[in-house]
C-alpha cells in the first residue's frame, strides 16, 4: 500500500512500507511516535482524525499541523476528478480506524449539526469523538457500545435529502 501524505506548505511524500527509504515509526507513547525519516528523527504525536478526506491533526517536533494522507485509491479517484464528496462520504459516517465503541451519543430521527458528537470510538488507547461532518437526520445507528469495528465500518447513516 501507498500514501500521499500532504503538508500544510503544499510539499507531498510518496510514503509506502515496501520502499527503500521507509519511515521508521517506534511508539513513544499513547499516540505519540518517533520516526526516523532517512537521516531526519521526529516526534510525532496524533491529535486527531483522519476525517473523511483523510485529514488528521498533528503535532510535529511541538508544532501542531494538519496534513493530509491520502491512500492510492483516493489518489485513484482524485486523478479521475472525483473528490471525497461521494454518496457515500456525505451518507455514511464511517469509522477512521479500527478501534471499540464506547459511547454512542445519537439515535435515529435525531437532528444533527455539522460538528455535534455523534459517538466515542477508543482506537490506540485514545478515545475519539466523532462528529457529524454536516447537518441532516440521523436514519440508522449501526455503532453498538462495547463492540469492536474495522476502519471504514458505517457507523452513522443520515436520511437521503
Amino acid at each position: 500500500m501507498e500514501w500521499e501524505v500532504r503538508w500544510p506548505d503544499g510539499s507531498s511524500e510518496r510514503v509506502s512500507p515496501n520502499a527503500g527509504e521507509s519511515w521508521d515509526w517506534k511508539p513513544a507513547g499513547p499516540g505519540m511516535y518517533d520516526v526516523r525519516m532517512g537521516t531526519q528523527n521526529v516526534r510525532v504525536e496524533a491529535l486527531s482524525g483522519p476525517d473523511a478526506q483523510g485529514f488528521f491533526r498533528i503535532r510535529v517536533n511541538g508544532v501542531e499541523q494538519e496534513i493530509q494522507v491520502l491512500s492510492h485509491q483516493h489518489l485513484l479517484l482524485e486523478s479521475m476528478g472525483m473528490t471525497g464528496t461521494t454518496e457515500t462520504i456525505e451518507r455514511h459516517v464511517e469509522a477512521p480506524m479500527p478501534g471499540k465503541v464506547l459511547e454512542v451519543k445519537v439515535a435515529s430521527g435525531d437532528q444533527v449539526k455539522a460538528g455535534d458528537a455523534l459517538l466515542v470510538l477508543e482506537a490506540m488507547k485514545m478515545e475519539n469523538v466523532l462528529r457529524a461532518p454536516r447537518d441532516g437526520v440521523v436514519e440508522r445507528v449501526d455503532a453498538v457500545v462495547g463492540i469492536a469495528v474495522e476502519k471504514g465500518a458505517a457507523l452513522v447513516t443520515y436520511e437521503m435529502n
